[in-house]
């Protein structure tokens, strides 16, 4: 379920226009429901993987299926626009993970032209773009 959230999590932060897509396709409240879970420190599983295919279908009535069980190898929205530019990450950063520790999702600072944000987090901090937490690998 960590695999699927952070899916979410990616598409949801690179898209904003996606929240327009789950809302016009009648998911808004799954997803509003999805995020305040998330946003619990143990959530049940069997809840999130059920929101998430409730947020899935909601997406599917619109004409958008799979996001967050796409192909790890490119993008189900490459018309969309991303977020917009962030200030430029510091230079010691290897990569950032979820903030809240609910998703396997990392960006490297290859993938982003800046400081990568948590929809999840987001969306629990009343659509406050949420950094995700910087990860620096342990010298060996």
């Amino acid at each position: 379920m960590r695999k699927r959230t952070g899916l979410l999590c990616d598409q949801l932060s690179r898209w904003p226009s996606l929240w327009d897509i789950v809302r016009d396709g009648g998911g808004e409240q799954h997803l509003t429901d999805l995020l305040t879970l998330l946003g619990t420190p143990d959530p049940d599983p069997t809840a999130v993987g059920l929101l998430i295919d409730a947020v899935e279908q909601a997406c599917a009535r619109q004409g958008l299926a799979g996001f967050s069980t796409r192909s790890e190898s490119g993008d189900k929205f490459p018309s969309m626009t991303g977020l917009p530019p962030m200030p430029i990450p510091p230079t010691d950063v290897v990569a950032w993970t979820c903030p809240m520790d609910q998703c396997v999702r990392v960006v490297a600072p290859d993938e982003t032209d800046g400081l990568p944000s948590c929809a999840v987090a987001s969306g629990t901090a009343g659509g406050k773009a949420t950094p995700m937490r910087p990860y620096k690998f342990p010298a060996l």
